[in-house]
């Protein structure tokens, strides 16, 4: 659900009006830029807010990869050599190399559920590639072994690949006189020299090898491995044999994530760090878009001068930043400091969109229907009602999905509340109640429609308020119990993802609140 254009457009300051004066001669250790002259610059930002008084309207992002790497969609901020924004091949490639290690031991941190996956084709025309080239090896070792004599050179190929996975798969220390009897039967000059001599039995060596793989692999795939043992058709067989060693190298990759990962949780942050260093390193401003981000919510000439409120300021500025991921606006760029989890920022955003619509629909049709039903069935086909939207609203990515989704919503509202009047032997909507319902529902493709804007403000609130450490006598915000239980799930997701990135991230953060959005320099 990425904002991208404006119902109202902002203005923006030219460049030149908001550049800003180094005072310092020697870089920051941070990476951030030294103390500057923010005056001009806090106002042009002030009059940015006061122009974005309504939401953007929503569209999608094309070509915007969620890989953190360099070169696959990573935006390098801030380089700049000779007035161009670029970096040559190596510097790319050494910069990608650390965020790629990085962005692995992040997910591993963060996720406690991830898993490896097998790459999957990107299209239907890798896919149809991918499935021709494979034909063609196994249509090919099959023309060789019925050839009169039978050629081998196809069948050495796929022993050697074989007895490489197999090798793959032994991690352990354990594993060494396994190793010693894989060596001893896919002996490789031994399987020539039978060749040479023409008593080679090709079709033995697939008893052996699944001899072998039954000692390695997971219980899970027993019922595959007794399937190929089955099988006496040597080139099905073969292929068999392949690809449940690739599902077993994927199981001992992820075995070995779980074994690990206590380690990797326990020294992610440091390592994080250090490698967040290197990439500022590489750049003469890493963090423009985080310093862009954080100055936006600078508290007002006002607040820094009042020593009373000094104290709080930067906690404040720093959830209120937070927060506005929740509804992040995609005309701006993601903060260096987030940009490992985009992925898992959109998807907020985007349950953030979904939950309030939802919610504002079974609102707006409660308001009408309230007298129909019963008090005590309230609950219930509200419960009904929303377990329905939620589905049709699966498919909401951008405000303007809405305007074909909405109208299915207030289809399925008025079927509901008809089958549970018909269930009571009451009359059905009339037709006018029926056309009010729709046009309020479908009035809901505004983000700034008064009811949606109240609740999405109300979810992101909430958030704040868990972030802010404010939990004692916290409740559900009025016409949110219907859905506490996606709050709950929104709030959960949220706090996890901020308290990493400030374990992460607080130093550079609390930099730059102090240089850039509490302290100005006087000119």
């Amino acid at each position: 659900m990425k904002k991208g254009f404006l119902c109202n457009s902002p203005t923006k300051e030219s460049k030149d009006e908001v550049k800003t004066e180094a005072v310092g001669g020697e870089s920051n250790p941070t990476g951030a830029v030294p103390k500057v002259k923010m005056e001009k610059q806090t106002e042009s930002v002030a009059k940015m807010k006061l122009d974005v008084s309504k939401k953007r309207r929503r569209t999608r992002s094309h070509g915007t990869s969620l890989s953190p790497s360099p070169g696959r969609g990573f935006f390098v901020p801030g380089f700049s050599k000779e007035g161009e924004k670029s970096m040559t091949l190596t510097e790319l490639m050494d910069a990608s190399k650390g965020l790629t290690n990085m962005a692995l031991a992040h997910e591993i941190a963060v996720d406690k559920d991830f898993s490896l996956q097998k790459i999957q084709p990107a299209n239907e025309v890798e896919k149809q590639v991918k499935e021709i080239m494979q034909r063609a090896f196994w249509d090919l070792l099959e023309d060789q072994l019925k050839a009169d004599p039978p050629q081998y050179s196809q069948a050495i190929s796929l022993l050697t690949e074989i007895k490489g996975m197999l090798y793959s798969i032994l991690v352990s220390p354990q594993h060494d006189k396994l190793k010693e009897k894989i060596e001893g039967i896919l002996d490789i000059e031994v399987i020539q020299q039978q060749i040479d001599n023409e008593c080679l039995e090709f079709e033995k060596y697939a008893g052996y090898i699944l001899g072998i793989m039954g000692m390695l692999c997971a219980p899970v795939r027993d019922e595959r491995l007794a399937q190929l043992k089955e099988m006496t058709d040597v080139v099905p067989l073969f292929r068999g044999i392949m690809d449940l060693l690739e599902q077993m190298k994927l199981d001992m990759a992820n075995f070995t994530i779980q074994q690990v990962r206590p380690v990797i949780v326990s020294q992610s942050v440091e390592y994080e760090q250090k490698k967040f260093r290197e990439f500022l390193d590489s750049q003469d401003d890493g963090l423009a878009s985080t310093r862009e981000w954080l100055v936006r919510h600078a508290p007002s000439k006002e607040e820094t001068e009042d020593p009373k409120y000094r104290k709080l300021l930067g906690q404040r500025v720093l959830n209120e930043s937070f927060s506005e991921i929740l509804e992040w606006d995609e005309y701006y760029p993601l903060p260096e400091t987030l940009v490992m989890d985009q992925k898992r920022i959109f998807q907020l955003r985007d349950k953030v969109e979904r939950v309030s619509v939802s919610t504002a629909v079974i609102l707006l049709s409660f308001s009408n229907l309230n007298s129909l039903i019963i008090p005590m069935d309230s609950q219930k086909v509200k419960e009904t009602i929303k377990k329905h939207i939620d589905i049709l609203l699966l498919d909401f990515y951008e405000d303007s999905d809405l305007l074909q989704i909405l109208p299915n919503v207030a289809v399925q509202v008025i079927k509901d509340v008809n089958d549970y009047l018909e269930e009571k032997k009451k009359e059905k909507l009339s037709d006018s109640m029926m056309e009010d319902l729709t046009n309020q529902i479908t009035s809901l493709e505004d983000p700034n429609q008064r009811i949606r804007d109240l609740l999405q403000k109300r979810i992101v609130d909430f958030c704040k308020q868990v972030i802010s450490g404010n939990m004692k006598n916290i409740q559900v915000p009025p016409g949110l119990t219907i859905c506490k239980n996606d709050l709950g799930d929104i709030a959960g997701h949220f706090v996890r993802l901020v308290n990493y990135n400030k374990n992460v991230f607080g130093e550079f953060y609390n930099e730059i609140i102090e240089n850039h959005c509490i302290f100005k320099v006087e000119a």
